[in-house]
């Protein structure tokens, strides 16, 4: 979780994951994927990692369980 994340990635898969993760630990890890994500970058996700409030990630839906970096 401390560790720094790679940047200027075009997709990040995470699945299956995040679901053992307490609240704020996603949080934080949603926010670092976005930093990592180039502009338009897609994170794809597992049912159980779906974004309910993408947005407040700076996420928006592109198709069930991907969301493009905005």
């Amino acid at each position: 979780m401390e560790d720094p994340y790679d940047g200027h990635f075009d997709l990040i898969i995470c699945r299956n994951v995040l679901i053992y993760f307490t609240e704020e630990a996603k949080l934080k890890v949603y926010q670092n994927f976005n930093q990592s994500l180039s502009k338009d970058g897609i994170l794809f996700v597992g049912s159980t990692e779906q974004l309910f409030k993408p947005q407040e990630h700076h996420f928006e839906p592109v198709n069930t369980f991907f969301y493009k970096k905005f």
